[in-house]
């Protein structure tokens, strides 16, 4: 007794050195010196995926010095209008591997680096691999500035470490000392899942959300703390965390679950891989994420889902029995280590029978195997372990809305979520093939508006690869671009300008190319799409004089129909 007493004991140092654990052999310089104000952890929940990094804010401003956390070599700088715009990465001798994205412009070493490929490339978004010590930094050294590029919110560092041997992100709190964090877990609300055949909770074949309030130092699921159930049930978490000095949500490090004092479950992120990221939606109610926002994080684990979280090799779901009492607890911690607890009891109650309500339009999937349709003018490919679990697949024909150009078909529905893509095709009444290269397909918001999910004419199908469930039809696409001026100053006179900037759009497929030139000559404009911007910086054209000048934009749709303007101004 005593032996298995220290052993346990042993255990539980072991989780709390590892919970907030430093890596305090590797001494890396912060990013920025401001103070760190953390506006997204590590592993928090994003869409489709676990956040890879920190974000730190920066006083709602750009332009803040970015420090090399210490001495390396860059080893890759891509640019692009959306996701970490424009980023840099940097190997160290450590073996990490620091991201720094968002970010307003690189250093002017670096810079001039970029500029000139993107020139010789004749493009805005790039890529650059480079070698070892092909592109050396000293620890300390300006690397970038701050800035809000790509898919940013807002102004912020979103800052990386990564095991530079398989680029797997790490926590990057694990590598500094300096963030203040005594504010413990918020449990928001607790799920419960009837997951076998015939189970219930409080007695329906039904899944139960309760909110959660807070009081004796503990949290409590409002109202009630005992509830009835029959068979295996899943239960599921609503939490969030804040940090020290900071409003904005963050996620949690470690979640564990136990039943009459076993742990039945243990998830716990300090690191993943990009390849598993997508499994997200297979730990979280996607569901319910999709109906109400409410992010529940699942303490059981579905079939099909891959993820490296979990401590414990089992599906976590609880067994309950007629007449037999279960006592849960939740221990949540934070990085830092604060905690917060919830504990509520599963009382067994009668086994109940429940009647299947399938129709001819529904057809149950597995998850493990993969599928093929061709009907109703419609066709679907699924491969294998595209779902996290077995479904239901609704596929419906409506041919009663009379705006559309064909049937419009409901497939699946919108609340599952697909890990693999899955091809869809729709054929192509003989009355549009004359205009084929123009058509898409369109799909449809819960309030009826149509937008592009792409695809494109194949073999009398217009096809397209998806992850995504949800209403299509046939759309077409034969409107131009529009492109206008930004702001111009008096008579295009640009002489106390910095810059010069124009608007883009598209009304359906989405812009697929942009191209500026001045006097006839290809010159760098950076592209703002979510702003939906042009922005060519004359610092950026060494060629341009002062004098008269000729500026020609070009942009093309998917669908490849294209706009020019052209105007003249003066620099």
């Amino acid at each position: 007794m005593r032996y298995t007493l220290l052993f346990v004991l042993m255990i539980g140092l072991n989780f709390m050195f590892v919970l907030g654990q430093n890596h305090s052999s590797v001494d890396f310089v912060k990013p920025m010196k401001i103070k760190p104000v953390v506006s997204g952890s590590f592993g928090e929940l994003r869409s489709n995926h676990f956040h890879s990094g920190i974000d730190l804010t920066t006083n709602g401003k750009t332009g803040y010095r970015i420090y090399a956390s210490d001495k390396g070599s860059v080893s890759r700088i891509k640019v692009s209008a959306g996701g970490y715009g424009k980023a840099l990465y940097i190997d160290h001798p450590s073996g990490h591997t620091t991201v720094y994205a968002h970010l307003e412009r690189y250093s002017n070493r670096i810079d001039s680096i970029v500029t000139a490929r993107q020139y010789k490339q004749k493009s805005f978004e790039i890529e650059l691999f480079f070698k070892a010590d092909e592109l050396p930094v000293e620890r300390g050294e300006v690397v970038a500035y701050s800035g809000n590029s790509g898919s940013s919110g807002g102004p912020h560092l979103h800052y990386e470490i990564r095991n530079k041997a398989n680029q797997k992100p790490l926590e990057p709190m694990a590598f500094r000392d300096d963030i203040e964090d005594d504010v413990k877990p918020q449990i928001q609300g607790l799920k419960l899942y009837p997951i076998s055949e015939g189970a219930s909770i409080m007695g329906a074949n039904k899944s139960k959300y309760v909110p959660v309030v807070h009081y004796d130092g503990v949290f409590h699921p409002k109202g009630q703390k005992v509830f009835k159930a029959n068979g295996e049930i899943g239960i599921g978490v609503q939490v969030l965390d804040y940090l020290s000095d900071s409003w904005r949500k963050c996620g949690v490090t470690s979640i564990e679950l136990f039943a009459n004092d076993t742990l039945v479950y243990h998830s716990y992120i300090d690191a993943f891989s990009f390849a598993e990221t997508r499994y997200l939606n297979a730990h979280i109610d996607y569901d319910e994420k999709r109906r109400t926002g409410k992010v529940i994080q699942r303490s059981y684990v579905l079939p099909n889902n891959r993820l490296s979280i979990y401590k414990k090799k089992n599906t976590y779901s609880v067994k309950v029995n007629e007449g037999e009492q279960k006592l849960m607890k939740y221990v949540i911690k934070d990085f830092s280590g604060n905690t917060s607890i919830m504990t509520f009891t599963l009382q067994g109650e009668a086994a109940k029978t429940y009647k299947s309500d399938y129709t001819a339009e529904v057809k149950r999937l597995q998850y493990a195997k993969s599928y093929t349709m061709d009907t109703l003018g419609l066709k679907l490919e699924i491969s294998a372990k595209t779902f996290y679990e077995d479904i239901d697949l609704l596929v419906h024909r409506d041919d009663s809305i009379k705006e559309t150009l064909s049937p419009v078909y409901t497939i699946g529905d919108e609340h599952i979520p697909l890990h693999k893509f899955m091809k869809i095709g729709i054929a192509v009444p003989d009355s549009l093939l004359d205009r084929k290269d123009k058509l898409l397909l369109l799909g449809y918001t819960g309030s009826g508006k149509t937008y592009s999910r792409g695809g494109s004419f194949d073999n009398g199908y217009v096809r397209m690869s998806t992850r995504n469930f949800g209403r299509l039809s046939l759309g077409i696409d034969t409107i131009a671009p529009k492109i206008k001026m930004r702001k111009p100053p008096a008579a295009y006179n640009y002489a106390s300008r910095q810059s010069i900037e124009v608007t883009i759009s598209d009304n359906l497929s989405g812009i697929a190319k942009y191209e500026c030139f001045i006097d006839g000559k290809w010159v760098l404009f950076e592209y703002d799409a979510k702003r939906s911007r042009l922005i060519g910086q004359f610092k950026q054209m060494p060629q341009i004089l002062k004098g008269e000048h000729s500026l020609l934009v070009y942009v093309r749709d998917n669908k490849n129909n294209v706009s020019e303007l052209e105007i003249d101004f003066r620099r």
